[in-house]
């Protein structure tokens, strides 16, 4: 924060870049404007009209970027922030981005999904060239963590107090003093302790009360956050996406949209998904007491539920299944080419040693593992003889009840490392 006050907010552009204030633009039209669904007429098309005149600086986690406003033909403005120095998992951001908008299409074309408005949000991605590139951002935009921060400075807390006081009640696992299973029951009563007396399940809620104008403002904003939290949930569960830290996770205060930064599966040795953290997706005390019980049971289970059912109905099985091997032919072979310094190395360089019968098994492997979860949590249909067999009658909630019940479980939220901040 002393360096936050020594530097402006907001910087002028004709400081910054007179080439871009004295930029004469002729017919460069606003990107992003064709990853729409719908076709963009050509008289419709929304050309560059001026570069805004302020770029302010936009400060997330130990990370600030550039914001510029473009301003459109028809007075519209876009935001994007220019992002530098990337590493070599961006381009799969970009890659999921597109699995993401094909799902969007098949959400769209399925009954139960279409009636709920279920839909990823999907900002626009643009590589200027391989080291930079501008990502669509949000003015309302705030990050999980910035609301957990903005509380302890209101309070005059320490941020990192439950860190440090879980830290300090494991001294003795790491000392090497404690058995295995006692580790567990010391997690259990670190994580236990700070959420009785450190942080309180009531933070997130207090923020939108605070935030959002009236009672209808919140209503639709929770409607819609919950969906969109249960999209992003049942996207982590399918490609076993970890490391879901709250400031990882983006959502607009005015819109409740929502956006996860880093969002890309990890692999292993071998190429397939390797995922290792005891609870499916982040769901936490304090998302769950924003919710209420009628937010998670009702909301956010049936809008995972008729996710998992629209990707993989009877019309749709076969496109999922193409769609998903191009993403992870393409991951794959990325991954190939960036293997850590650990790993054996191939006999000759670059790509061509992972043969096509070798990248092909490792594709349909990941394939088939993703879409076997996929439908375990899908409601099945069932006819009625098949149904009078099974007693009692089974909900058809029942995989993804089983998901809530494993995210929201004290025992594996405490096994989370504490960065993550499983308590929050």
């Amino acid at each position: 924060s002393n360096v936050e006050d020594r530097f402006p907010a907001v910087l002028r552009l004709e400081d910054e870049s007179r080439v871009l204030r004295d930029f004469n633009v002729v017919d460069v039209e606003i990107p992003g404007q064709y990853f729409a669904d719908q076709e963009v007429a050509p008289d419709h098309t929304v050309k560059l009209d001026r570069v805004g005149a302020d770029v302010p600086i936009v400060r997330r986690h130990g990370s600030s970027f550039r914001r510029l406003t473009l301003i459109g033909s028809d007075g519209s403005q876009k935001h994007f922030i220019v992002q530098t120095s990337l590493t070599p998992n961006a381009r799969s951001d970009e890659r999921i981005l597109q699995l993401f908008r094909v799902m969007n299409q098949m959400f769209d074309k399925h009954k139960e999904s279409r009636r709920r408005h279920i839909g990823i949000h999907t900002p626009i991605i643009i590589p200027v060239w391989s080291q930079v590139r501008m990502v669509e951002d949000d003015l309302m935009y705030n990050t999980f963590l910035e609301v957990y921060e903005n509380h302890c400075a209101r309070n005059d807390r320490e941020a990192d107090l439950p860190i440090s006081h879980f830290k300090e009640q494991l001294n003795q696992a790491i000392s090497g003093q404690v058995s295995a299973e006692a580790i567990g029951d010391l997690r259990f009563q670190a994580y236990s302790e700070i959420t009785k007396t450190l942080v309180n399940d009531s933070i997130f809620s207090q923020y939108m009360y605070k935030t959002l104008m009236s009672g209808s403002h919140m209503w639709a904003f929770k409607k819609q956050f919950a969906v969109q939290l249960a999209v992003s949930s049942f996207m982590s569960f399918m490609l076993q996406i970890g490391g879901r830290s709250p400031n990882k996770v983006l959502f607009a205060k005015n819109t409740g949209k929502m956006f996860q930064t880093d969002f890309h599966p990890a692999y292993d040795a071998n190429g397939m998904i390797e995922f290792n953290e005891p609870v499916p997706f982040r769901l936490t005390r304090n998302m769950q007491a924003f919710f209420s019980q009628f937010g998670v049971e009702g909301l956010l289970m049936s809008s995972m539920c008729s996710a998992a059912q629209a990707v993989i109905s009877s019309k749709q099985n076969d496109h999922l299944r193409y769609q998903l091997a191009m993403f992870f032919r393409d991951e794959l072979l990325s991954w190939f080419g960036r293997r850590p310094l650990g790993m054996p190395i191939p006999p000759v360089g670059g790509i061509a040693t992972l043969n096509s019968a070798e990248l092909k098994d490792k594709v349909n492997s990941n394939v088939n593992d993703v879409i076997g979860r996929i439908r375990g949590i899908a409601p099945q249909y069932f006819s009625e003889e098949d149904e009078n067999i099974v007693e009692p009658p089974q909900s058809v909630q029942r995989g993804v009840n089983e998901l809530v019940e494993a995210a929201l479980s004290p025992r594996n939220l405490c096994m989370m490392d504490p960065t993550w901040h499983p308590w929050f």
